[in-house]
């Protein structure tokens, strides 16, 4: 008899930055499993059943500056996918899950949002090259199957502000070689 495959139903909130032309998202780094995601996680009863609510919920734990803006919006940039099952280092067995995608669309600029994050913060920034063709970093499953849920992939996603954020340049330079060495420790 096949042991049943548990399930699991996430939501992420995607967030798309240009610097200078150059497209980036912010990340999460785990350091148990040394790999990146974007930034979400599971359903909580609490959620009730709503992954928006789910992604948003998770937003706000993991980025706090974020509860500085008060326009935001999660628009779904996926209908609810089923993704795997694969081996979950966390349950330490096969899951199933049902995954959503949203973009987070800010209204003004997010040069708040960049400067708030502080040194010692799990979120990193990630140029779409660097996701697309890894060469740093140990990316989650879930990045390569949101650039094949995604019409035209991660070149297609919007931009989260259509502020150029070409001022703040040197964050996201400053911000990939720190936070090399971060990830993989």
């Amino acid at each position: 008899m096949k042991p049943e495959v548990r399930k699991s139903r996430v939501g992420f909130a995607v967030i798309k930055l240009m610097a200078s032309g150059i497209p980036y998202y912010l990340m999460r780094v785990n350091p148990k499993w040394k790999d990146i995601n974007f930034i979400g996680g599971h359903e909580k009863l609490r959620d009730g059943a709503d992954l928006r609510k789910t992604a948003r919920r998770e937003l706000w734990e993991e980025v706090p500056s974020i509860r500085n803006y008060a326009n935001l919006d999660l628009e779904p940039l996926t209908t609810e996918l089923r993704y795997g099952p694969i081996y979950s280092r966390s349950k330490g067995d096969q899951v199933e899950y049902d995954v959503k995608f949203f973009l987070l669309r800010m209204e003004g600029s997010p040069a708040s949002l960049i400067e708030l994050l502080s040194l010692r913060t799990k979120n990193i920034w990630v140029s779409q090259q660097e996701l697309l063709r890894p060469n740093k970093y140990r990316l989650s499953g879930l990045v390569a199957f949101l650039n094949g849920a995604v019409h035209g992939g991660l070149d297609e996603i919007p931009y989260s502000s259509p502020v150029d954020m070409r001022s703040f340049q040197h964050c996201f330079d400053y911000a990939n070689g720190r936070q090399l060495e971060f990830a993989l420790k």
